[in-house]
């Protein structure tokens, strides 16, 4: 089984969430954040999918969470209220295209 976390293999820590409750293990951590290493060159080119994924990782129990772009942009930029408990989501399975 592969799991894609973004267009890059580089991985860049974000910092850490207030305090969320595991939807995993019910416990109140507060998750890592990371995000694939972003390098956009050309923005404005539809061809090519230049997604950040942001994924966040439970200290206790090691589940693994997404949440959308908008929101992870938002804590990268200091706002922690940005990524509550509703935000998270489980990270889909990667399917290349063939």
């Amino acid at each position: 089984m592969e799991y894609r976390l973004g267009n890059s293999t580089r991985i860049k820590a974000s910092g850490d969430t207030l305090e969320l409750t595991c939807p995993n293990c019910a416990k109140k951590v507060q998750f890592g954040v990371f995000s694939n290493f972003e390098r956009r060159l050309a923005p404005k080119i539809t061809l090519l999918d230049c997604n950040n994924v942001y994924f966040l990782v439970c200290p206790s129990c090691a589940a693994v969470y997404t949440v959308d772009e908008a929101r992870g942009n938002s804590f990268k930029k200091g706002e922690k209220l940005s990524i509550g408990n509703f935000d998270l989501k489980t990270l889909k399975e990667f399917r290349a295209k063939l």
